[in-house]
């Protein structure tokens, strides 16, 4: 009996968060709606002014809570109450951004970026070359998309659209649709946009790299589910095990083309730093060993830009490392 009652018990556990879980999807979803209409309607002021409404919410919330403990753990030495608050904001200020971007209404022209390391061959059209990034604000991410940082044929890889009928998948698909349609806006339409799906994926990554001039950019960041098979597994912005995905090391080994990583931040209103790391070339062909290598090492310099800028990456963080 004793054993029946502890077997309901934690079914009902599981089910109230499920439930739970459910709703905050479907809370942040309808967020998302509103931030949309605003930014479509509203001046731009009162539309970031109803996104930091937002943050004030969250972060005053339980879901705040949690957050300012977790950065503290992670964050120790930080002032780690406004990382929280600016980290449970950024996604919906992110929103109002590419709403407006791909709605036409916001004059990047107006923006000013800084470049900062940045390679040589940026100024050469005819060199093609990966660049590995990372999930930090969608609004300086932007900054990678104009033609005059990029001047030359562009793709980029995103995750596949998903179809779930549930409130988490009715929220990824307001912000991806945005995002993906702020990113046709940035580059006028001339850009191509890849999902993660089946073996033809890489091929046109390959061939898009083997014309003279051609840009692929991946989030190499994005976990990779250990069951999948062929990824490393290592520790990654607080956590202390996270699996990823080799694509990026093993696209430039089988392309041989060279990396370079680069992270933009936000340094204030429309003012962006585009930072770019050392440049990593190509390995030989049959070098499999390499990924491994490789793939730490755009892990390890991403990961120090996470450290400088916690408030400005979008995905979560774990508590098990400082």
């Amino acid at each position: 009996m004793l054993t029946e009652m502890r077997s309901l018990w934690a079914r009902g556990a599981r089910l109230c968060r499920v439930v739970l879980t459910q709703a905050v999807e479907a809370f942040r979803a309808l967020l998302f709606i509103i931030l949309r209409a605003a930014a479509l309607s509203l001046p731009r002021s009162w539309a970031y002014g109803l996104a930091n409404g937002v943050q004030a919410v969250l972060a005053a919330s339980p879901i705040g809570a949690r957050a300012r403990s977790d950065m503290r753990a992670t964050f120790p030495s930080q002032r780690t109450d406004d990382i929280a608050a600016d980290w449970l904001g950024r996604p919906f200020r992110d929103h109002v951004n590419a709403t407006r971007i791909a709605a036409g209404i916001e004059r990047s022209r107006e923006w000013t970026v800084d470049m900062r390391g940045a390679p040589a061959f940026l100024e050469d059209p005819s060199q093609s070359f990966i660049m590995a990034t990372g999930h930090f604000s969608r609004e300086a991410m932007s900054c990678i998309y104009m033609p005059w940082i990029v001047k030359r044929r562009l793709a980029t890889v995103i995750a596949p659209m998903t179809q779930a009928k549930t409130p988490r998948g009715l929220r990824v698909r307001l912000q991806m649709r945005e995002m993906v349609n702020g990113i046709r806006a940035m580059r006028e339409g001339d850009v191509d946009i890849a999902e993660v799906a089946g073996k033809s994926f890489l091929v046109r990554l390959l061939h898009h790299l083997r014309e003279p001039g051609g840009v692929v950019v991946i989030a190499s960041d994005a976990s990779w589910g250990a069951e999948k098979g062929g990824g490393i597994t290592r520790p990654f912005a607080g956590y202390a095990s996270q699996n990823f995905a080799l694509g990026t090391a093993r696209l430039a080994r089988l392309s041989q083309r060279p990396i370079v990583a680069c992270v933009p931040f936000i340094v204030s209103d429309r003012h962006f730093i585009v930072e770019w790391s050392p440049i990593i070339a190509a390995p030989d062909r049959d070098d499999a060993a390499a990924d491994l290598r490789i793939t730490n090492e755009i892990l390890d310099w991403i990961e120090r830009r996470i450290g400088e800028r916690p408030d400005q990456y979008v995905l979560s963080f774990g508590t098990e490392r400082r």
